[in-house]
């Protein structure tokens, strides 16, 4: 008897550990989705911004 309540046990261990493992795996992904976007946003905006006309005089220069 105790080794079936035994083997429940670390099978409910093994379990609660592959949850946790599951839910670790969908927030990296959560945080690779919103990376991405900011990424893609930027490339976006990157895009839209002209080049700096004297950039070589010392002013701002948005490549910087």
């Amino acid at each position: 008897m105790m080794e079936i309540r035994s083997l429940a046990s670390q099978a409910l261990l093994v379990q609660e550990q592959m949850a946790q493992t599951l839910m670790g795996m969908a927030a990296v992904k959560q945080a690779n989705a919103a990376q991405q976007q900011v990424a893609e946003m930027l490339a976006r905006n990157a895009a839209a911004v002209p080049p700096a006309e004297n950039a070589q005089q010392g002013g701002f220069s948005t490549y910087a």
